[in-house]
């Protein structure tokens, strides 16, 4: 019992670094590019802060999402190769709600984080 109850705990705390993904990528990609504040505007001196903040959001991030992820795919992975594209597509589905609830989909997203 204990051991399906911290499985549903990491469940839970995977899904929502999942869906929570595109945002955070977002984030930190801009910081560590130098483009925090858009990219019509020139940081400057302010750049090497920039950077230096987006290295500690993905070391941050990544000690928050890969523990879970790494317990939720090792746990699953017993029970079968199968049962692994559970988790991945889960992962995918999260990550595809979350780009069209706060970006409105793939291409304005494109446009506001890699100004394409």
């Amino acid at each position: 019992m204990k051991n399906k109850i911290l499985y549903c705990i990491n469940f839970i705390w995977t899904s929502f670094v999942a869906f929570s993904f595109p945002i955070c990528f977002a984030w930190i990609y801009l910081d560590i590019t130098g483009h925090s504040k858009g990219y019509g505007y020139d940081l400057g001196s302010e750049k090497d802060i920039s950077i230096m903040v987006g290295c500690v959001e993905l070391l941050f991030w990544l000690a928050l999402a890969l523990p879970s992820n790494i317990y939720i795919f090792r746990k699953t992975l017993k029970k079968g190769k199968a049962y692994l594209l559970i988790p991945i597509a889960l992962y995918i589905i999260l990550a595809v709600i979350c780009l069209r609830i706060t970006f409105g989909g793939w291409s304005a997203y494109a446009k506001e984080v890699f100004n394409l």
